[in-house]
Parts: structure tokens; sequence; C-alpha cells
């Protein structure tokens, strides 16, 4: 009975955290820090320090009180007149990225097949955030302000966190770039339920479901997410062996693009925002020169940024220079070599994998991580509690899976030995079987 309630919390914890990542902003936090306390109460002492991606997560904390310790810096809440350390939030952060991997290797033991369906339950979730992008175009219809979903729109609304007023849709993230990085995973399961569900009326709705994504996505006005969804089909392909198709679909979108560069309803030219995106950049570039080792630490860099341009900006709008300029060298040093093994793991995840669907999971959720960086390029939405979330959940899972299937032995490899040891010693009993049975036949005949 205790085994059971027990699997009833973890199944419940494990559906909050991804449930969390479609709701709101704030309840990601929530969700970690609860995971954090089950994690405790399981794991009772049982910790990993030097496994994949453990010893990332251990690193970035520990260069961020080294940093902290060095360069002590503090911010202040004014509506509650409350201050606190800086190096709090991402030593949290960190913990708490730490306790989900351990969560996933220690508690809840999650075989493919159910990680495939808890990525399709959330895949089908995602059309709460397309629905709420496509309301956001046309809430200030008066039919909508007077029912419950005027209210829901109005929560999205006041708790927006985007400088500009326009017509870009801000979905449940409070913000257009990180809806889209969302519509971006979405998108890229659609792919993917379309290759493992059975039946063509599901293969249809999961199509339809992508192109659904991509218009969602459009109405949030992010060309870095285009950027960032082309890169993940790209991965996603070239995972399943089609070489060719990989080629083919670049070779597809970048001919879209050139010849209908308004595709993205933004009013403002390409060039322009890039122009704006190399100011911030060049600005944090300095930052890191003078920060190179140990870095700033987040929130300090939107303190810097300001003193040096008088504008407010909170982080370097690409994935590279943030990492560099919040952690230093060794942060940077830290990120890529959590890159590098989770790209050479999902590879040979793929490869161990017996199954279709497997295979697909293992491409499905590198192209994800790969996706987001690929946004990252132009944006930094990792750094979000729902973006960064999905993140970390997309790497801790292949990692964890990775060991499950290339470094423990599972039940299907030994049962999949002995049937070919089994089958292998048929041959020659078959073999002599025959012989004997024809030697009877012109024994018969003779």
């Amino acid at each position: 009975m205790n085994m059971e309630r027990n699997q009833h919390v973890i199944n419940n914890l494990t559906a909050f955290l991804y449930l969390s990542i479609l709701l709101s902003p704030f309840l990601p936090p929530v969700a970690l820090g609860l995971l954090s306390c089950a994690t405790i109460y399981y794991v009772r002492g049982n910790w990993e320090y030097r496994s994949w991606p453990e010893v990332v997560f251990l690193g970035f904390m520990l260069v961020t009180i080294i940093s902290w310790c060095y360069n002590p810096t503090w911010y202040h809440l004014k509506d509650q007149d409350i201050t606190f350390p800086i190096g709090i939030v991402p030593l949290a952060t960190f913990g708490a990225y730490y306790m989900l991997s351990m969560w996933t290797r220690k508690v809840l033991h999650f075989s493919w097949t159910d990680l495939q369906k808890v990525y399709l339950l959330f895949w089908l979730g995602g059309l709460y955030v397309a629905a709420i992008v496509f309301l956001q175009q046309l809430e200030d219809w008066q039919g909508l302000q007077s029912t419950w979903i005027g209210d829901l729109l109005d929560f999205y609304r006041t708790n927006r966190y985007q400088s500009e007023k326009s017509i870009r849709s801000i979905g449940t993230t409070g913000n257009s770039n990180l809806t889209a990085a969302l519509l971006i995973c979405f998108a890229l399961l659609s792919i993917y339920a379309s290759s493992v569900l059975e039946g063509k009326w599901k293969k249809t709705l999961a199509f339809s479901m992508f192109f659904l994504f991509c218009t969602a996505m459009a109405y949030t006005g992010s060309r870095g997410a285009w950027i960032g969804l082309v890169i993940g089909l790209i991965v996603q392909v070239w995972m399943t062996g089609q070489r060719k198709w990989t080629v083919g679909l670049f070779a597809v979108f970048i001919s879209i693009v050139s010849f209908f560069p308004s595709i993205i309803p933004r009013k403002d030219s390409l060039a322009g925002t890039i122009d704006v995106r190399f100011q911030v950049w060049s600005t944090s570039w300095e930052i890191f020169k003078d920060n190179w080792l140990l870095g700033t630490l987040p929130i300090h860099f939107g303190q810097l940024y300001k003193q040096i341009t008088g504008k407010i900006i909170y982080h370097a709008h690409n994935v590279v220079l943030g990492i560099a300029s919040e952690y230093g060298v060794i942060g940077l040093i830290l990120f890529s070599a959590l890159i590098f093994m989770t790209i050479r793991r999902a590879r040979a995840w793929r490869k161990a994998a017996n199954q279709k669907g497997e295979k697909r999971l293992a491409g499905m959720l590198i192209s994800q991580t790969v996706a987001l960086l690929g946004h990252g390029m132009y944006d930094y939405p990792i750094v979000s509690p729902q973006v960064g979330l999905l993140f970390m959940l997309s790497i801790v899972m292949i990692h964890t899976q990775y060991e499950r299937r290339c470094v423990l032995r599972p039940e299907w490899s030994e049962d999949e030995e002995s049937a070919e040891k089994i089958k292998a010693a048929s041959h020659p009993v078959k073999h002599v079987s025959a012989m004997l049975s024809i030697r009877k036949i012109k024994k018969n005949e003779s």
C-alpha cells in the first residue's frame, strides 16, 4: 500500500512539473521546490557527484559561490523593501536542476515507453499555449472581456515581461520570444508524434498540429524562433538516418525565407532588429572582458548593463555570450561540455535502441535541445523558468535513458541475447533432422 501511495505521489509530482511549463512562469520554481524536497526524502543520502549531468550542475553551483564571494552583489526589491544576495538565484536554480537529475535517476525510473507517454500528453497540452496565443489576437473583442476567458487573458497581460507594446502575442510566458521557444518544442513533438502514432487519422492530426503550432509561432513575431525550428527539424530528420531528406529540408526552408521574407508579422525590419541585437552583444562582450574568469552572475549583468548604457537589459540575448558574461570562461567550458556529452549520449542511445519509437524519442529530445540553442543565438530563452526547465528536462532525460540503455543491461537486451542463442543452436538441430528425414524417405523407396 505504501509503495502504491509513493508511486502515486511520484507520478503526480512529475505531472505537475510538466504542467507548470504550460501554465505560468510562476509555477516551475514551485514545482522544482516541491520536487527537490521529495528528492531529499526519497534519495536519503544516495547522491551522485561525478555522473553526467550532475557534475555540471554542481560545477555551476561552485562557480556561483566563488564568483559571489569574490564580488559580493545585492539586489533590492523596492516594493517589498527586501535586499538579498544575487548569488542566491543561480545557486538555487542549479541546485534545483541537480535535484531534478537525481529525481529522474534515483526515484522516477521511467522506461522509454513511460517517457513517450509523458511527452505525447505534454504535446497535447501544448494546445493550451497555442489557444492563448490565438485568443490574445482577439483580446480587444468585447465578447471576451466579460467572460472567464477575458479574466485569464488579463492575468497574462498583467504579468507581461516585454518592453514594447505591440500586436505580438505573449502566450503563457509573458514574453513573445519565450512563448515562441515553447512552440518550437511543440512543433518538434508534432513531427515525433507523426512518426510513432499508428493510424492515418492520428498521423494526419499530428501534421495538422505541426502547422497549428507554426501559425501560433508566427503570431509571436519571433524571428529567432524560426531559426531554432529549422535547426531542430534538421537534427530530428538527421537522427533518423535520412541524410538526403535532411539536405532537402534545409534547402526548402532556405528557399521559403529567401522568397517570402515578410512571412513573420513584424513592423520593424530584420536589419533593424539585428542592429539592436548587435549593440547588446557589443556591450555584453565588454562586460565579459571585465569579468572573464568567473562572470557577473545573472541579475548583476543587468545592473552593469544599465551603468554602461543607461538602458535596462537583463541578459545578453545570446546563449554563448550570456553564459560567458554571467559565469565566465569556467562556466562556458562547463556548459559546452554538457552540450557535447548530451549530443554524444543521444546518438549512442539512438544506436543502442532496438525499437523505432525509442530511436525517434532520442532524436526528438536532442532536437529540442539543439533547437533551443539555435534560438539562443538570437535570444537567451533558457534562462526563463518555463523554457529553462523544458531545456534541462530534455538533457536530463537523455542522460538517464542513455545510462539505462547503454550502461546498465536492460531486460530486453538479455531476452534478445537468449533468443539469438536459442535460434543459433536450433540451426544444427534442424539440419540434422532434415538429413534424417531424407534418409528415411530413400530407405522406404528402396
